[in-house]
Protein backbone atom coordinates (compact mmCIF):
# COMPACT_ATOMS: atom_id res chain seq x y z
CA UNK A 1 0.00 0.00 0.00
CA UNK A 2 1.41 3.13 -0.98
CA UNK A 3 2.11 5.35 1.68
CA UNK A 4 -0.17 8.51 3.45
CA UNK A 5 0.90 12.10 4.18
CA UNK A 6 0.43 11.94 8.15
CA UNK A 7 0.71 14.78 10.61
CA UNK A 8 1.03 14.01 13.91
CA UNK A 9 0.29 16.32 16.48
CA UNK A 10 2.46 16.09 19.67
CA UNK A 11 5.43 13.93 18.27
CA UNK A 12 7.40 14.53 21.62
CA UNK A 13 4.89 12.68 24.18
CA UNK A 14 5.15 9.04 24.52
CA UNK A 15 2.89 8.10 21.76
CA UNK A 16 4.08 10.10 19.07
CA UNK A 17 7.14 8.82 19.65
CA UNK A 18 6.07 5.65 19.12
CA UNK A 19 4.48 6.36 16.34
CA UNK A 20 7.73 8.18 14.95
CA UNK A 21 9.44 4.96 15.55
CA UNK A 22 7.37 2.85 13.97
CA UNK A 23 6.11 4.25 10.99
CA UNK A 24 7.08 2.34 8.16
CA UNK A 25 5.81 3.97 4.75
CA UNK A 26 3.94 7.29 5.53
CA UNK A 27 5.11 10.48 4.97
CA UNK A 28 5.21 12.45 8.63
CA UNK A 29 5.00 15.97 9.83
CA UNK A 30 5.33 16.14 13.25
CA UNK A 31 4.39 19.50 15.51
CA UNK A 32 5.81 19.82 19.06
CA UNK A 33 4.51 22.82 21.54
CA UNK A 34 6.82 25.94 21.06
CA UNK A 35 9.36 27.07 23.60
CA UNK A 36 9.30 23.27 25.08
CA UNK A 37 11.39 20.76 22.92
CA UNK A 38 13.85 20.62 21.06
CA UNK A 39 13.86 17.77 18.41
CA UNK A 40 16.81 18.10 15.55
CA UNK A 41 17.58 14.36 15.47
CA UNK A 42 14.18 12.98 13.56
CA UNK A 43 14.64 12.66 9.70
CA UNK A 44 11.19 14.05 9.13
CA UNK A 45 9.32 18.09 8.70
CA UNK A 46 8.65 18.79 12.07
CA UNK A 47 7.35 22.68 13.33
CA UNK A 48 5.72 24.26 16.62
CA UNK A 49 2.59 24.21 17.05
CA UNK A 50 0.29 25.21 20.06
CA UNK A 51 -3.34 23.78 18.92
CA UNK A 52 -4.98 26.64 19.86
CA UNK A 53 -3.41 29.06 17.52
CA UNK A 54 -5.61 28.63 14.68
CA UNK A 55 -3.75 30.65 12.15
CA UNK A 56 -0.32 28.38 12.75
CA UNK A 57 -2.89 25.13 12.30
CA UNK A 58 -4.17 27.02 9.08
CA UNK A 59 -0.26 27.46 8.09
CA UNK A 60 0.60 24.00 8.56
CA UNK A 61 -2.99 22.50 6.66
CA UNK A 62 -1.16 24.44 3.37
CA UNK A 63 2.09 24.00 3.34
CA UNK A 64 1.75 20.39 4.24
CA UNK A 65 -1.75 18.98 3.00
CA UNK A 66 -1.93 15.68 5.06
CA UNK A 67 -3.99 13.12 3.90
CA UNK A 68 -4.43 11.67 7.89
CA UNK A 69 -4.08 13.89 11.10
CA UNK A 70 -3.28 12.01 14.33
CA UNK A 71 -3.66 14.26 17.12
CA UNK A 72 -2.18 13.14 19.91
CA UNK A 73 -1.49 16.75 21.50
CA UNK A 74 -3.33 17.35 24.54
CA UNK A 75 -2.60 17.78 28.72
CA UNK A 76 -2.91 14.50 30.17
CA UNK A 77 -2.05 15.27 34.05
CA UNK A 78 -5.60 14.32 35.45
CA UNK A 79 -4.76 16.63 38.18
CA UNK A 80 -4.30 19.53 36.46
CA UNK A 81 -6.96 19.00 34.15
CA UNK A 82 -8.87 19.15 37.06
CA UNK A 83 -7.57 21.88 38.75
CA UNK A 84 -6.81 24.03 34.76
CA UNK A 85 -10.49 23.76 33.79
CA UNK A 86 -10.26 26.95 31.38
CA UNK A 87 -6.64 26.22 30.07
CA UNK A 88 -7.32 22.70 29.90
CA UNK A 89 -10.25 23.12 27.98
CA UNK A 90 -9.16 25.44 25.57
CA UNK A 91 -6.36 22.57 24.93
CA UNK A 92 -7.89 19.70 24.80
CA UNK A 93 -11.40 20.94 23.62
CA UNK A 94 -10.57 23.67 21.55
CA UNK A 95 -7.51 22.96 20.21
CA UNK A 96 -9.54 19.34 18.90
CA UNK A 97 -12.31 21.47 17.54
CA UNK A 98 -9.65 23.68 15.51
CA UNK A 99 -8.24 20.43 14.30
CA UNK A 100 -11.28 18.92 13.20
CA UNK A 101 -12.22 22.02 11.51
CA UNK A 102 -9.06 22.06 9.43
CA UNK A 103 -9.35 18.03 8.51
CA UNK A 104 -12.80 19.47 7.43
CA UNK A 105 -11.52 21.80 5.33
CA UNK A 106 -8.49 20.11 3.51
CA UNK A 107 -10.40 16.70 3.24
CA UNK A 108 -8.01 14.88 5.72
CA UNK A 109 -9.17 11.67 7.65
CA UNK A 110 -8.56 12.62 11.96
CA UNK A 111 -7.34 9.67 14.10
CA UNK A 112 -8.41 10.90 17.78
CA UNK A 113 -6.33 9.88 20.60
CA UNK A 114 -8.90 9.13 23.49
CA UNK A 115 -8.40 7.49 27.29
CA UNK A 116 -9.76 4.30 29.11
CA UNK A 117 -10.45 7.75 31.35
CA UNK A 118 -13.81 8.01 29.66
CA UNK A 119 -15.25 5.20 31.55
CA UNK A 120 -16.06 5.02 35.20
CA UNK A 121 -14.19 1.73 35.83
CA UNK A 122 -17.33 0.47 37.92
CA UNK A 123 -18.44 -2.37 35.24
CA UNK A 124 -14.76 -3.79 33.57
CA UNK A 125 -14.04 -5.53 31.17
CA UNK A 126 -15.05 -2.69 28.79
CA UNK A 127 -15.72 -3.32 25.02
CA UNK A 128 -16.16 -0.11 22.46
CA UNK A 129 -20.25 -0.67 23.02
CA UNK A 130 -19.84 -0.45 26.81
CA UNK A 131 -21.51 3.03 28.30
CA UNK A 132 -19.19 5.94 28.59
CA UNK A 133 -19.45 7.59 32.12
CA UNK A 134 -16.04 9.95 33.28
CA UNK A 135 -15.66 10.68 36.76
CA UNK A 136 -13.12 13.25 36.61
CA UNK A 137 -12.45 16.35 34.70
CA UNK A 138 -9.58 14.61 31.90
CA UNK A 139 -12.11 12.11 31.15
CA UNK A 140 -15.02 14.59 30.71
CA UNK A 141 -12.30 16.43 28.24
CA UNK A 142 -12.13 13.25 25.92
CA UNK A 143 -15.88 12.71 26.14
CA UNK A 144 -15.63 16.43 24.82
CA UNK A 145 -13.11 15.51 22.05
CA UNK A 146 -14.49 12.36 21.06
CA UNK A 147 -18.34 13.95 20.37
CA UNK A 148 -16.85 17.11 18.48
CA UNK A 149 -14.86 14.16 16.11
CA UNK A 150 -18.19 11.86 16.04
CA UNK A 151 -20.16 14.40 14.73
CA UNK A 152 -17.81 16.25 12.52
CA UNK A 153 -18.67 15.33 8.47
CA UNK A 154 -14.88 13.76 8.23
CA UNK A 155 -13.70 10.49 8.17
CA UNK A 156 -12.80 9.58 11.83
CA UNK A 157 -11.43 6.79 14.21
CA UNK A 158 -11.16 7.30 17.84
CA UNK A 159 -8.55 5.21 19.46
CA UNK A 160 -8.72 4.90 23.48
CA UNK A 161 -5.59 3.88 24.97
CA UNK A 162 -5.37 2.43 28.12
CA UNK A 163 -2.07 2.90 30.49
CA UNK A 164 0.72 3.27 28.27
CA UNK A 165 4.59 2.71 29.34
CA UNK A 166 7.70 2.96 27.12
CA UNK A 167 10.77 5.06 26.63
CA UNK A 168 9.44 8.37 26.23
CA UNK A 169 10.93 11.31 24.41
CA UNK A 170 14.55 12.97 26.21
CA UNK A 171 13.11 15.40 27.63
CA UNK A 172 9.34 13.88 27.95
CA UNK A 173 7.14 13.23 30.77
CA UNK A 174 8.09 10.11 32.62
CA UNK A 175 5.27 7.54 32.19
CA UNK A 176 4.89 4.81 35.13
CA UNK A 177 7.39 2.09 33.81
CA UNK A 178 9.97 4.87 33.48
CA UNK A 179 9.56 6.62 36.76
CA UNK A 180 10.01 3.21 38.52
CA UNK A 181 13.12 3.02 36.85
CA UNK A 182 14.50 6.21 37.28
CA UNK A 183 13.60 5.63 40.98
CA UNK A 184 14.95 2.11 41.57
CA UNK A 185 18.20 3.20 39.66
CA UNK A 186 18.71 5.46 42.55
CA UNK A 187 17.77 2.34 45.16
CA UNK A 188 14.78 4.42 46.36
CA UNK A 189 11.71 2.09 46.99
CA UNK A 190 8.13 3.09 45.80
CA UNK A 191 4.50 2.53 47.16
CA UNK A 192 2.10 1.40 44.34
CA UNK A 193 -1.59 1.06 44.63
CA UNK A 194 -2.74 -2.37 45.03
CA UNK A 195 -6.59 -2.04 44.35
CA UNK A 196 -6.69 -0.05 40.91
CA UNK A 197 -6.52 -2.53 37.67
CA UNK A 198 -6.11 -2.43 33.94
CA UNK A 199 -3.81 -3.52 31.33
CA UNK A 200 -0.86 -1.72 30.77
CA UNK A 201 -0.27 -0.81 27.44
CA UNK A 202 3.57 -0.96 25.53
CA UNK A 203 3.61 2.10 23.33
CA UNK A 204 5.05 0.31 20.14
CA UNK A 205 1.93 -1.72 20.53
CA UNK A 206 -0.15 1.13 20.77
CA UNK A 207 1.51 2.48 17.84
CA UNK A 208 0.99 -0.17 15.42
CA UNK A 209 -2.72 -0.61 16.37
CA UNK A 210 -2.84 2.79 15.23
CA UNK A 211 -0.76 2.81 11.62
CA UNK A 212 -3.40 -0.07 10.91
CA UNK A 213 -6.16 1.49 11.33
CA UNK A 214 -4.50 4.44 9.12
CA UNK A 215 -3.81 1.80 6.67
CA UNK A 216 -6.77 -0.28 7.11
CA UNK A 217 -8.64 3.20 6.81
CA UNK A 218 -10.87 2.06 10.04
CA UNK A 219 -13.35 4.11 11.28
CA UNK A 220 -15.11 3.95 14.30
CA UNK A 221 -14.08 3.10 17.91
CA UNK A 222 -11.13 1.18 19.04
CA UNK A 223 -10.19 0.46 22.65
CA UNK A 224 -6.32 -0.51 22.85
CA UNK A 225 -4.52 -2.58 25.68
CA UNK A 226 -2.06 -4.71 26.78
CA UNK A 227 -3.49 -8.22 26.78
CA UNK A 228 -3.93 -9.01 30.56
CA UNK A 229 -5.33 -7.39 33.11
CA UNK A 230 -3.29 -6.53 36.25
CA UNK A 231 -3.17 -4.31 39.11
CA UNK A 232 -0.73 -1.40 39.32
CA UNK A 233 1.04 -3.03 42.44
CA UNK A 234 1.62 -6.32 40.13
CA UNK A 235 2.60 -4.97 37.35
CA UNK A 236 5.53 -2.78 39.28
CA UNK A 237 6.15 -6.26 40.35
CA UNK A 238 6.78 -7.19 37.11
CA UNK A 239 9.29 -4.62 36.05
CA UNK A 240 11.24 -4.89 39.42
CA UNK A 241 11.70 -8.20 37.79
CA UNK A 242 12.55 -8.01 33.91
CA UNK A 243 14.91 -4.86 34.49
CA UNK A 244 16.71 -6.54 37.74
CA UNK A 245 15.83 -4.64 40.68
CA UNK A 246 14.66 -6.01 43.59
CA UNK A 247 10.56 -6.58 43.71
CA UNK A 248 11.10 -5.73 47.38
CA UNK A 249 11.45 -2.03 46.44
CA UNK A 250 7.86 -2.11 45.98
CA UNK A 251 5.43 -1.76 49.05
CA UNK A 252 1.56 -2.10 48.17
CA UNK A 253 -0.52 0.60 49.12
CA UNK A 254 -4.34 1.02 49.01
CA UNK A 255 -5.19 3.81 46.79
CA UNK A 256 -6.63 5.98 49.62
CA UNK A 257 -2.82 6.20 50.81
CA UNK A 258 -2.62 9.02 48.19
CA UNK A 259 -4.38 12.26 48.33
CA UNK A 260 -5.16 12.59 44.60
CA UNK A 261 -7.24 15.96 43.33
CA UNK A 262 -9.04 13.75 40.94
CA UNK A 263 -10.77 10.67 41.72
CA UNK A 264 -9.49 7.64 39.24
CA UNK A 265 -11.72 5.04 37.99
CA UNK A 266 -10.54 1.56 40.24
CA UNK A 267 -10.84 -0.78 36.97
CA UNK A 268 -11.22 0.49 33.59
CA UNK A 269 -9.69 -2.28 31.81
CA UNK A 270 -10.46 -3.61 28.34
CA UNK A 271 -11.57 -6.48 26.27
CA UNK A 272 -9.17 -6.18 22.87
CA UNK A 273 -11.31 -8.42 21.17
CA UNK A 274 -11.82 -5.56 18.64
CA UNK A 275 -8.60 -4.18 18.27
CA UNK A 276 -6.86 -7.93 17.47
CA UNK A 277 -9.87 -8.88 15.31
CA UNK A 278 -10.25 -5.70 13.40
CA UNK A 279 -6.89 -4.30 13.60
CA UNK A 280 -4.83 -7.33 13.14
CA UNK A 281 -2.52 -6.48 15.88
CA UNK A 282 -2.07 -9.27 18.71
CA UNK A 283 -2.39 -7.27 22.07
CA UNK A 284 0.80 -8.10 24.21
CA UNK A 285 1.23 -9.10 28.07
CA UNK A 286 3.05 -6.79 30.13
CA UNK A 287 5.87 -8.96 30.43
CA UNK A 288 5.84 -9.31 26.80
CA UNK A 289 5.98 -5.36 26.56
CA UNK A 290 8.06 -5.00 29.22
CA UNK A 291 10.85 -7.83 27.66
CA UNK A 292 10.94 -5.77 24.56
CA UNK A 293 11.51 -2.61 26.33
CA UNK A 294 14.37 -3.55 28.14
CA UNK A 295 15.40 -5.39 24.80
CA UNK A 296 15.29 -1.91 23.37
CA UNK A 297 16.97 -0.08 25.77
CA UNK A 298 18.64 2.16 22.73
CA UNK A 299 15.24 3.85 21.98
CA UNK A 300 15.30 5.51 25.53
CA UNK A 301 17.71 7.90 23.88
CA UNK A 302 16.68 7.21 20.87
CA UNK A 303 18.37 9.83 18.05
CA UNK A 304 19.06 12.24 20.74
CA UNK A 305 21.66 14.74 19.71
Amino acid sequence: MSGKKVLITGVTGLLGKALAETNSNHELIGTYLPKTYSIPYYDFATETLDVRDREKLLELFQKYRPDVVIHTASIGSVDYCETHKEETWDVNVTGTQNVIDFCEKFGAKLIFISSNAVYDGEKSPYTEEDKINPINYYGQLKVEGEMLTSKSSIDSAIIRPILMYGWHHPSGRPNPVTWQIEMMEKGEGIKMVDDIYCNPLYSLNCADSIWAAVDKNKKGIYNIAGKNRISRYDFSIEVAEIFGFDPGLVEPVPSSYFKEIAPRPKDASYLVDKMEKDLGVRALSSREGLEHMKANHHAKTHAST
